[in-house]
């Protein structure tokens, strides 16, 4: 069972991220209602951010893991998510009249990008022996 959902992983590993990012930037440019989930926590919304990169950038390096060399996959993917995620909040800022570009959702995007990248490293090495 494990070995069949490792498999279908793999086929569709890159058409999940390139869906995971389109949905990222509809939600990200769209009028959604804002989530009150009550759980008293300040800033909750970059939380929300964090989550959101981090699992965005864990999808696409699960993509790219053996498609690219090892310095550009260590480079330039977590540097393109990072830009993803600014162009999005300027985005907001520029074309959108209900949403609000903010530098500390920026940073926020930011640091699920690189959490992303150093647990996945670590994820990695266990998927290897499934």
């Amino acid at each position: 069972m494990l070995q069949d959902i490792k498999k279908l992983l793999e086929h569709n590993a890159l058409i999940l991220a390139i869906l995971a990012t389109i949905i990222i930037g509809v939600l990200s440019l769209s009028a959604v209602p804002k989530l009150n989930l009550e759980l008293g926590i300040k800033s909750g919304d970059k939380y929300l951010h964090f989550i959101a990169y981090f699992g965005l950038s864990t999808i696409w390096y699960f993509a790219l893991r053996n498609r690219i060399q090892k310095r550009v996959f260590n480079f330039f993917v977590p540097l393109a998510l990072i830009f993803y995620g600014i162009i999005l909040e300027i985005l907001q800022s520029g074309i959108t009249t209900y949403r609000t570009g903010d530098i500390y959702d920026a940073l926020a995007n930011t640091a699920g990008v690189i959490v992303g990248l150093v647990l996945f490293k670590r994820i990695i090495k266990w998927y290897r022996t499934i």
